[in-house]
């Protein structure tokens, strides 16, 4: 759950309806946890003055600068967008003053879950930010489950498969209704990962499924497969997403 907080609070309706849950959807998409936002809003005349500042947790996969990027357009967009929208009726404009972002505390290592990827090379970081993004997602939900998988044929066709393991044995209606939803999710994500041309399909597994038995199986297999190969540096990746340390060479 994001903490946000508004400085003076009387615009905090405004950011949280113009920039608050379009900046966390965004980030959540790129599988960056969005623990708190703290901005600062100064009208000066016409001119709305905001400036931001972000706690979060990021995955490692980003480079050094690459998330600054990607959050200084996104709220010149958000910006631009207040303005034609809500500052067309005010005759006001938004200005992004500035913003900063800072580390937050790592989460136990018992809050942490499975999340196994199997696709071709050429998509796999994008398929691995989103589904860092559905974990984000599925935990600010407070949905429990044990292992979510995301895979994609390997002769390249577009389609994605979602399936999710929960521990307690839900309804027929349930299930469905949250496997809709995770296809809802996927695919605003995909979009914005400018990966819109992959359809995505979504499954949600209980102890009463039979299916349940073999994929249980068939994961234990691939980590098996993946602990013998942990020394070769193309099995790393792999080795990382699924949350397990790889031997000293």
């Amino acid at each position: 759950m994001t903490v946000l907080t508004v400085e003076p609070p009387e615009y905090y309706p405004v950011v949280e309806k113009l920039f608050a849950g379009n900046i966390r959807d965004a980030l959540e998409t790129l599988g960056v946890e969005l623990v708190g936002m703290k901005v600062g809003v100064k009208p000066v005349g016409r001119v709305i003055k905001l400036a931001f500042l972000f706690e979060i947790r990021r995955p490692e996969t980003f480079l050094p600068g690459e998330l600054d990027s990607i959050i200084s357009g996104l709220l010149e967009k958000l910006a631009e967008d207040a303005t034609r929208t809500f500052g067309r009726l005010y005759d006001a404009r938004f200005q992004v003053a500035g913003f900063r972002t800072i580390e937050a505390a790592r989460k136990p290592q018992k809050e942490e879950v499975s999340l196994v990827v199997s696709c071709p090379d050429d998509i796999r970081r994008t398929i691995e930010r989103l589904g860092k993004g559905l974990v984000i997602y599925l935990n600010d939900k407070r949905v429990e489950f044990s292992t979510i998988t995301l895979t994609m044929p390997v002769d390249g066709r577009p389609k994605l498969t979602i399936t999710l393991l929960v521990p307690e044995k839900k309804s027929p209606h349930d299930k469905e209704a949250l496997a809709k939803e995770l296809e809802r999710k996927a695919t605003s994500y995909l979009r914005t990962l400018n990966a819109g041309y992959i359809s995505a399909e979504a499954k949600v597994l209980d102890p009463g499924d039979k299916k349940i038995g073999v994929i249980m199986k068939r994961l234990d297999e691939i980590e098996k497969e993946a602990e013998e190969l942990s020394r070769m540096d193309d099995v790393r990746e792999l080795m990382s997403v699924l949350g397990k340390g790889t031997p000293e060479s």
